[in-house]
């Protein structure tokens, strides 16, 4: 067997196509034999962590075989968070069907390619049951969302996000200042509509507080939107490329009729001290209250 050339890239992440020589072996003993510095035993544990991708989409079955071309990529698995480095996600609501959480920058909601530790649904898995995703906050992104306790809650949430009947709003900084008050942004995103609508709050001679309302829920799709129109989310820059580790991107409102038909639930989650911190750096003063409204970190029912 003759190895593949896998490379791999400065944040650890291996990647090899599949030669003939493999063609039809188990995944484990493919990446073993491709790979001399990975044995078998040690394939089996990045399959079962969660880790390996083949063909961008991950898996978890070490007797799956491979073909030839076909790509496989892992990272070595995230490790445990050290104590102290995040904050806990805040439960702000917590009932037998779901939660409501205010979760931190830098915790991702769900598994990435370095596995599930750290994750928001490890978290509360680890700290309180299983938990099943209905919409997602990007990793650097703060704030509140909806996470499910059952798989009948998850399908009723599912249908309320597809209704637009949810209520999300977002603060954000960005730089530079746009020269509007307010806009809204309908550029399609991925090829399918996407509705944003921005109206600034307080600026600066280098930035701007806004307050985002979103119709549409596409995959990053106001940090697109904004750094489209010029002034993107301080954090990155117009590319997408990152600038910061942490987002000035907070999701600090969320309303939803729950149960479905009932009354709603509404929540407002202020931004992190850091957040504002670095907002009051850019000469936008506390802006902790967009709406000039305390946060309510409790069920209104």
């Amino acid at each position: 067997m003759t190895s593949a050339n896998p490379s791999t890239d400065v944040d650890g992440r291996t990647t090899l196509v599949v030669s003939s020589t493999v063609a039809g072996e188990r995944l484990d003993r493919a990446i073993a034999a491709l790979v001399p510095a990975v044995s078998r035993g040690e394939a089996r544990r990045l399959i079962a962590a969660g880790v390996v991708f083949v063909g961008g989409k991950r898996t978890r079955i070490s007797s799956r075989l491979v073909r030839t071309g076909e790509q496989i990529a892992w990272e070595a698995p995230a490790r445990p968070r050290p104590a102290g480095s995040l904050p806990d996600p805040h439960i702000v609501l917590e009932r037998a069907d779901l939660w409501i959480i205010d979760k931190p920058a830098g915790m991702p909601v769900e598994p990435t390619r370095s596995g599930s530790l750290g994750t928001l649904t490890e978290w509360l898995k680890h700290n309180h049951g299983q938990a099943f995703v209905t919409h997602r906050l990007d990793a650097a992104t703060s704030g509140l969302l909806v996470v499910a306790r059952d798989r009948v809650t998850q399908a009723a949430l599912n249908e309320l996000f597809a209704r637009r009947a949810v209520g999300r709003r977002y603060l954000a900084v960005v730089a530079p200042a746009p020269d509007w008050d307010t806009i809204t942004l309908s550029a399609e995103l991925d090829g399918r509509p996407a509705v944003t609508r921005v109206k600034v709050t307080r600026r600066s001679p280098g930035a701007a507080a806004v307050v985002v309302d979103l119709e549409t829920g596409r995959t990053r799709q106001i940090r697109r939107h904004l750094a489209g129109a010029g002034s993107p989310v301080v954090g990155e820059d117009t590319t997408g490329a990152r600038t910061n580790a942490r987002l000035l991107l907070h999701a600090f409102a969320l309303t939803l009729p729950w149960p479905p038909g009932g009354a709603s639930l509404s929540f407002t989650a202020a931004p992190p001290q850091g957040f504002q911190a670095d907002a009051a750096a850019l000469g936008l003063g506390d802006i902790g209250h967009p709406d000039g409204d305390e946060p309510a970190d409790r069920s209104p029912g």
